[in-house]
């Protein structure tokens, strides 16, 4: 069987476990290292940022950036689609556009960023 592909707000076409499985990490990213998730926003918005600290180790366990230091196309693609806001005021929510409908996307049973 083959797997569904998602249409993300970005426009890119995504298989529907790597958007859940991508979803997941970033929630749990949030939740216990908010900075990390910043710095994985920031890096995907602009490929040329710089990450802080320690974050590039956080990222890299959670594989959520390659050995080079940058998020694969997959994880930025879903995280320019379900992140928005500027600073330290992003929003985690559902990175499906809006022309799929509802029972395409994955399940976003929390309001996280908040």
């Amino acid at each position: 069987m083959a797997s569904e592909m998602l249409r993300l707000k970005n426009g890119s076409e995504v298989f529907r476990p790597a958007v859940v499985v991508t979803m997941e990490a970033l929630k749990s990213l949030l939740k216990e290292h908010p900075i990390a998730f910043y710095e994985l926003v920031m890096i995907s918005r602009d490929r040329g940022h710089r990450l802080f600290g320690n974050t590039a180790a956080i990222l890299q366990d959670r594989s959520l950036i390659e050995s080079d230091g940058h998020p694969h196309s997959i994880v930025s693609d879903v995280v320019l689609s379900a992140v928005s806001g500027e600073g330290f005021g992003l929003h985690l929510g559902n990175p499906i556009s809006v022309q799929v409908e509802a029972t395409n996307a994955p399940e976003d049973d929390e309001n996280e960023g908040e």
